[in-house]
């Protein structure tokens, strides 16, 4: 920071000298462009302004109404705002992302929802309907997510823009209409208008609002006046919660009467109850919930995948400017008379590198994108058509870089290493019906790919003498040829195995084995020139550990595929060898016994769910995600109230129709990315990847009321008690299981029909 406060204070002072007027500016006056009337969803600001939080730190801050036309955006960008605001963490203008800085966010729950007819009850019943919405709101809200994932457009529906009329919905002009939960409904409960919400979160659709904005020019010109504006704000809200009546008379006496003092006390209510406070802090911008709004975006194609969100958070932003690196004089020197770094790389090694149409892509295009803004010249990539030719570049000095290589002694021969910073294990990809290999080294006289010049060729060729290794050209051709039959198998890394597995090869390869070597990649520089080494050994000791894992997280995705499961398929057909030797090899029969068995044991007889055993897995599979890479998993355990009396009643045919219409119950209100199974007898385990601990409740509040309207075959309502939490980091599967099984006996203790969470942390 301090090298970035010099920085400016140099530019301060000669633009000062250049232009006169410059200097005359009063850094202190601040303008925020609100994107609405003053109301509650600004009492933050409001009370920073009034009882002087903003004085506090030196700054004149001018809160700005927005008028209907304005463009809140173009304010920011052109510099008339030093601060906006925007309902999205994202913010799209004319289909693309706008490359702002998100400095805060205080709605961490978008209030926006549609409101709907009584007889209208779910997204599907919108189709030939009337609705009214803003463009904006239609285009790149939740809202948008919603209608767009259940094909709701001009073409099918009769869709108009927003009036800001709430009276069209209750003249029924309009069937359905975009509301706030802050705003119209309170006008609407007090006219006794009756009417459904149909809310994009409860299908998935999660974006945030009141989300504070500025430039990168605005922030890197003055980070800590912005960092005052925020912590100011910040305060502003935590004293408008702890004096809310106050605000409200504030908001209504001198800034704007168009809302009653009741409308704005309801406001007030929601908005506290949308910035899920015992969650998160006070202003906490979610990097989590921001990729994954614009990976949704993708998804639907209302985004393009080129669009990126780039350093988009106000602390990155600062930190990556944070760590620019003094070079000494003699480096400088040599960086001047280089002019520029020529770049050697994998042209076909993807996710961890590849050259796409003459562009350098993937977790090594990303690294050297953070160690090119640390040098003084630029890095020029120099195209290959294979690794072998990229090799050879650099032994001839037409490359001074090869990217991210393993060093080895013949490279030694023309190349400097510097320390290896990323680690990965090395596995063999084969056909599927292949049984899983424990010992690599008894694979005789079997054929296997490894890319030309890779690091392990020899190694692998040297530690086992009757394998026969074949070098390929790319791990395309491997893998193609492994997927022919030409090859056994083809060795690599796991990441881009598994990578290339799930892109190209589903179904036909698999990953059947793991060396004992591993991929320790590290920068390799021509050894002529020691000065490149030394400067290329500091830019990976200035690379961060979280650094590598986003890079890392970006191109490989943490997601659960449903679609074949190669681990579980690994350890079936291991069991199964095992059972062929039981029985003198008799694998031809065990074969063929095999194609049930392997959708039975994954299956519950009864209700056709997920069993036990494939409920572990994906329990295993979910907690190693929450360990390695802090993402979230919801889970509700749930027990069938009174079930017993079900069967006692009306006997055990009866009680196992009721647990299967249980179960497509349970299936249809739940997301494709949802895992339902039967936990045993009538109790059932639902494991939602993603979502924390306020988005599980409120999955669980749904769909126990979906159960509580739901009309079982033998005519009695049913109700079940809940337990729900999440997937909590460095426990055990067992541990945390345990924890959300109490919760469901304690629901069961204090009544049955309802749901216990974990205690929340105290509100402020």
């Amino acid at each position: 920071m301090k090298y970035i406060l010099q920085f400016f204070t140099l530019i301060t002072v000669v633009l000062a000298i250049v232009s006169p007027s410059f200097a005359q500016q009063d850094s202190s006056k601040v303008k925020v462009q609100l994107d609405w009337i003053y109301q509650f969803q600004y009492a933050g600001f409001i009370a920073a302004q009034e009882k002087g939080f903003y004085h506090d730190v030196g700054l004149d801050v001018e809160l700005v109404e927005y008028v209907p036309g304005l463009d809140t955006i173009e304010q920011v960008m052109s510099g008339k705002a030093n601060y906006g605001i925007n309902n999205s963490s994202i913010v799209v203008s004319k289909g693309k992302i706008v490359p702002l800085v998100l400095l805060a966010t205080y709605l961490q729950q978008s209030p926006l929802v549609f409101i709907s007819t009584p007889e209208i009850t779910k997204p599907s019943d919108f189709l030939g309907k009337r609705l009214m919405g803003t463009s904006d709101e239609l285009k790149y809200s939740s809202l948008a997510l919603l209608l767009n994932h259940f094909d709701i457009n001009k073409e099918n529906t009769h869709i108009s823009e927003h009036s800001f009329n709430i009276n069209d919905f209750i003249e029924n002009k309009v069937d359905i209409m975009s509301v706030f939960r802050s705003n119209q409904l309170y006008e609407l409960d007090l006219r006794g208008i009756k009417y459904n919400i149909i809310d994009p979160a409860d299908f998935g659709f999660y974006m945030s609002a009141v989300n504070v904005f500025s430039s990168k020019e605005e922030v890197l010109r003055f980070p800590e006046r912005t960092q005052n504006f925020i912590d100011a704000t910040n305060r502003g809200w935590v004293y408008a919660f702890n004096n809310t009546e106050e605000l409200v008379d504030i908001i209504y006496n001198k800034y704007s009467k168009k809302k009653s003092t009741e409308a704005l006390l309801y406001e007030a209510k929601i908005i506290k109850k949308m910035m899920l406070l015992d969650f998160y802090p006070i202003g906490e911008t979610n990097e989590e919930l921001s990729r994954r709004s614009l990976k949704q975006l993708q998804q639907t194609h209302i985004l393009t995948h080129d669009d990126s969100l780039g350093t988009f958070l106000f602390h990155d932003l600062i930190q990556e400017y944070n760590q620019q690196v003094t070079w000494s004089p003699q480096e400088q020197q040599y960086m001047t008379q280089k002019g520029q770094f020529n770049l050697c790389v994998d042209p076909n090694w993807m996710p961890v590198e590849a050259i796409e149409n003459g562009k350098y892509i993937g977790i090594g295009a990303d690294i050297f994108k953070i160690f090119e803004k640390l040098l003084p010249i630029p890095i020029t990539l120099v195209e290959t058509n294979s690794w072998a030719e990229s090799l050879k570049k650099i032994e001839d000095r037409s490359c001074d870089i090869l990217s991210l290589a393993v060093d080895t002694r013949e490279r030694q021969q023309f190349l400097h290493f510097t320390s290896s910073f990323i680690e990965l294990p090395v596995v063999m990809a084969t056909q599927t019906n292949t049984i899983f290999i424990e010992n690599f080294s008894k694979l005789n006289d079997k054929r296997i790919g490894i890319v030309k010049d890779y690091a392990h060729v020899n190694l692998i060729r040297e530690k086992n003498k009757n394998i026969k290794i074949i070098e390929v050209d790319s791990i395309d051709d491997g893998l193609h040829q492994v997927e022919a039959g030409t090859l056994f198998g083809y060795v690599d890394n796991l990441m881009v195995v598994a990578s290339q597995i799930q892109h190209n090869y589903t179904g036909t390869l698999k990953i059947s084995a793991r060396l004992d070597e591993k991929t320790e990649l590290a920068i390799g520089t021509r050894n002529d020139e020691p000065m490149l080494h030394k400067i290329a050994q500091t830019l990976v000791q200035h690379i961060e550990n979280d650094q590598l894992q986003k890079i890392v997280n970006k191109w490989v995705p943490i997601t659960y595929t449903t679609g074949f499961n190669y681990p579980l398929f690994i350890k079936l057909l291991f069991c199964f060898f095992l059972v062929v030797i039981a029985f003198a090899f008799h694998y031809y029969r065990l074969k063929q016994y095999s194609k049930k068995l392997k959708i039975l044991s994954i299956t519950d007889k009864l209700t056709g769910l997920h069993n036990r055993l494939k409920v572990d897995e994906v329990l295993s599979h979910q907690q190693l995600q929450v360990d390695r890479y802090n993402t979230q998993c919801g889970l509700i355990l749930l027990d069938i109230d009174h079930f017993k009396n079900v069967n006692d009643t009306y006997g055990h045919q009866t009680g196992d129709r009721v647990l299967i219409e249980f179960a497509n119950l349970l299936k249809t209100n739940m997301r494709s990315t949802d895992t339902v199974g039967r936990w045993g007898g009538e109790e059932f385990l639902i494991i939602c990847p993603n979502i924390g601990p306020y988005e599980v409740q409120r999955v669980a509040e749904k769909l126990l009321s979906q159960i509580r309207d739901f009309s079982f075959h033998h005519g009695e309502k049913m109700t079940a008690s809940m337990g729900v939490g999440t997937l909590r980091k460095n426990l055990s599967v067992a541990q945390n299981i345990d924890a959300i099984d109490r919760l469901m006996y304690q629901a069961k203790n204090r009544g049955r029909n309802r749901i216990e969470c974990p205690p929340r942390p105290k509100n402020i």
